[in-house]
C-alpha cells in the first residue's frame, strides 16, 4: 500500500505521498500549477465540482475539470446527492482526464449541505452507499472519498462510513477528523485517523491542522496514515508542501521569505488580470493577496490598502511597490 514516500491507490502509484487538497474557489489550474512548480506534491485535485452542473453542461462547471499541462497524476472531486447524477459525473470526470475520482462527503458549506451533498451524506449512509456503488460501476480509474468524523458530536460514524466504503469498492479514503458542526474550529482529532487506518485494508489519507512542515511528519508518526493531504495551510504558505518534502528528505527546509511571497503574489495577480481583465475579478485577486500578504511587518496595513483598491491595476501597482520596497529587506515569514 505504502512504500517509502510512495503510495498506491488502486492501480495508481503516487509519489510523494503528500497531496494538495481540493479547495473550493482556490485550487484552479493556475494555483495547482504554482504548487506543482514548487515541488514535493504527489497529486493535485480540482476544486469540488457539482455533479448536476457537469451533467447539465454548465460552462463554468465544465471549465473547472480539465487538468493543466503535464498535470499528472490529477484527481477530480465531485459532489452531489443523486446516485444517477453522481455516476454520470464520475464518468465525465474520467473522460475529462481524471486519473482518480473523489467523492466529497465532507464539505460543511451550507449551500452544499442544504442540497443533501457533502457532509450531509454522513447523516444518510444508505444514500451514500447508493452513490458510491453507482459511481464505482461507472469509473475504471481509482475511486476515493473524503469524509469528516461525523455530522456532529453525537453522530461520530467515520468507522462505519469507512467500512461501508470498502464494501462498495472504494480504493482509498481521506479523513478530516472534525465534524460538520465544528466547521474549521477547534482541533482536528488525529486519533480518528489512527483508528480508521487500523480498521481498514485500503489507504487512509490524513487531513487537518497541517500548517507547518513538522505537522505533516507528526501526522505520519501519530496516525500511521498512508499519505497526508494539505488544505488551508497552503493558502498562506504555498511553499508548505515543498518544505514538507525537504524536511522529510534532508532533515531541514528553507523558511518562506517575504521576498518570495511578494513576488509570487504579484505574479498571481498579474496572471489573473491577464486572463480575466474584467473588474469583477478584483475580488479573486484580493482573496489570494490577503492570504499571501499575511505575516510580515505591517502586513495588516497593507492588506487593508489592498482591500480598498477599486481597480485591478491599482492593486497590482501597490503590490509592485510593496515588492520593490519590502523584498529588499529579505525578512522571514514565520511559517
Amino acid at each position: 500500500m505504502t512504500k517509502g514516500h510512495e503510495i498506491r491507490i488502486g492501480k495508481l502509484n503516487i509519489q510523494p505521498n503528500v497531496f494538495l487538497a481540493p479547495l473550493a474557489g482556490i485550487t484552479d489550474r493556475y494555483f495547482r500549477a504554482v504548487i506543482r512548480s514548487l515541488g514535493g506534491c504527489g497529486i493535485t485535485y480540482s476544486e469540488l465540482v457539482s455533479a448536476e452542473g457537469m451533467i447539465r453542461n454548465q460552462p463554468n462547471t465544465l471549465a473547472m475539470m480539465p487538468p493543466g499541462l503535464d498535470e499528472r497524476p490529477y484527481a477530480i472531486q465531485i459532489y452531489g446527492s443523486r446516485p444517477q447524477s453522481m455516476a454520470a459525473a464520475g464518468r465525465l470526470a474520467q473522460d475529462a482526464g481524471a486519473d482518480m475520482v473523489d467523492i466529497n462527503v465532507g464539505c460543511p458549506a451550507r449551500k452544499v449541505v442544504r442540497n443533501l451533498g457533502g457532509s450531509y451524506l454522513l447523516k444518510d449512509l444508505p444514500l451514500l452507499e447508493r452513490i458510491i456503488t453507482a459511481v464505482r460501476q461507472e469509473v475504471d480509474v481509482p475511486l476515493t472519498i473524503k469524509i469528516r468524523s461525523g455530522f456532529n458530536e453525537s453522530s461520530i460514524n467515520y468507522l462505519d462510513v469507512g467500512r461501508m466504503a470498502v464494501d462498495c469498492g472504494v480504493d482509498g479514503i481521506t479523513l478530516h477528523p472534525r465534524t460538520r458542526a465544528q466547521g474549521f474550529t477547534g482541533q482536528a482529532d488525529w486519533s480518528h485517523i489512527r483508528r480508521l487506518k487500523d480498521a481498514l485494508p485500503i489507504p487512509v489519507i490524513g487531513n487537518g491542522d497541517i500548517v507547518q512542515p513538522a505537522d505533516a511528519l507528526a501526522m505520519f508518526e501519530v496516525t500511521g496514515c498512508d499519505a497526508v493531504m494539505i488544505g488551508r495551510g497552503i493558502m498562506r504558505n504555498p511553499w508548505l508542501i515543498r518544505q514538507i518534502h525537504d524536511l522529510r528528505t534532508t532533515g531541514d527546509y528553507t523558511p518562506t521569505q517575504v521576498s518570495d511571497a511578494l513576488r509570487l503574489c504579484l505574479d498571481m495577480a498579474c496572471t489573473t488580470y491577464r486572463e480575466h481583465p474584467e473588474k469583477k475579478i478584483l475580488g479573486e485577486m484580493k482573496k489570494f493577496c490577503s492570504w499571501l500578504v499575511y505575516d510580515f511587518p505591517g502586513a495588516a496595513r497593507h492588506r487593508q490598502i489592498l482591500y480598498t483598491c477599486k481597480e485591478p491595476l491599482e492593486l497590482i501597482d501597490h503590490l509592485r511597490w510593496l515588492t520593490e520596497t519590502l523584498a529588499a529587506e529579505s525578512a522571514e515569514i514565520s511559517c
